[in-house]
């Protein structure tokens, strides 16, 4: 069986307010988590995804970066998926899509391969890196672009 690690760094236990204490203390969270059994199926047989009436809203500031404020992602886990789909599609307030409740996504249109760009909101996973660098080394042509979600149907593949 495959685990995955899962690692939160933060800057410790502070005071009453949103100032850090002068002296930090980092706390630090490891956890292992076993790869659920569907992931295998997934991986064969895609995903089928139902957008999310939750948008994310706009802070560069914190574009492409992982962080614990993520009250957003959470609110979206927070509604159940109809019967017959596997994860939320998240768009932003724009109604630009940006990622899967989960996970980064990638829309294949010729040889060309299309992920968004996250230069507003989103998370620029660690596996979205990975993901390109392969697609780069086999030659494809790989763009990060905004993709408005009434250009879904332009695609070969998601």
């Amino acid at each position: 069986p495959h685990h995955c690690i899962k690692l939160i760094v933060s800057r410790g236990v502070g005071g009453r307010g949103y100032t850090p204490p002068e002296t930090v203390n980092p706390t630090e969270i490891v956890s292992v988590h076993a790869i659920p059994s569907h992931y295998a199926k997934w991986q064969q047989a895609g995903i089928c995804l139902k957008t999310s009436s939750i948008r994310l809203g706009l802070q560069p500031l914190l574009a492409g970066m992982k962080h614990l404020n993520r009250l957003e992602q959470v609110l979206i886990k927070s509604h159940p998926l109809p019967q017959g789909f596997d994860d939320w599609l998240v768009n932003d307030i724009e109604d630009n899509v940006i990622e899967s409740s989960m996970a980064n996504v990638f829309f294949i249109k010729g040889n060309r391969v299309i992920t968004p760009a996250l230069a507003q909101c989103g998370v620029a996973g660690v596996m979205r890196e990975q993901v390109m660098i392969a697609l780069l080394e086999q030659n494809m042509n790989i763009e990060c672009l905004p993709v408005g979600a009434e250009r879904l149907i332009e695609f070969d593949s998601a």
